[in-house]
């Protein structure tokens, strides 16, 4: 009798890990995490930009897609200015280095104007196409200026990636300074 248990008991296990292992592979094949997706209602409100001065009807049309990535590049860029202020707090004055210059120039000015233009690309595509009911779902306009708003969100984001890697190989510099003074005054 008890061999009967463990058998059963043994293929439920096996069962249970072959279809926890299939289901993972499933996920995998068809290119999602498990727990990762977020479903945006469309009645709901975009989130809060902190840093990106983005206006609500330039992210209205935009593509899920884009506005996570925005939002990651927000967040980013929120955590630079908090480092560079950490640092004017604590009485140094945080250089403006060219790539800081570039970031700030890309985020408050072409940012901004590249999501307009897209966005007018995007409008004047849909009223192309309901001209030609014979014509592919996306055009090729609509299709190459979302990849150029892809390429530079992520150009922007590796710099701000790139920054943030700076000030924390400096904060660590400054760190391994300050230990090798104490451990020479000892």
């Amino acid at each position: 009798m008890s061999v009967v248990i463990g058998a059963g008991v043994l293929t439920l296990v096996a069962a249970g890990y072959v279809s926890r292992k299939g289901w993972l592979a499933f996920h995998r094949a068809v290119g999602i995490t498990p727990g990762k997706m977020k479903y945006i209602e469309p009645s709901q409100q975009q989130p809060k930009m902190r840093q990106l001065s983005l206006s609500a009807e330039r992210m209205q049309d935009l593509p899920p897609s884009v506005l996570q990535q925005l939002q990651r590049i927000d967040t980013k860029a929120q955590l630079l200015q908090q480092w560079r202020d950490e640092l004017t707090q604590s009485g140094q004055t945080p250089a403006v280095s060219e790539e800081e210059f570039l970031v700030n120039k890309l985020l408050k000015e072409r940012l901004p104007e590249l999501l307009t233009n897209y966005q007018r690309l995007a409008r004047h595509d849909t009223v192309l196409q309901q001209t030609r009911p014979d014509s592919p779902t996306q055009s090729h306009g609509e299709g190459s200026a979302l990849n150029l708003v892809f390429e530079l969100l992520i150009t922007i984001e590796a710099k701000l990636d790139a920054l943030l890697t700076r000030y924390q190989h400096n904060t660590l510099q400054d760190m391994q300074v300050m230990q090798r003074y104490l451990q020479q005054r000892q």
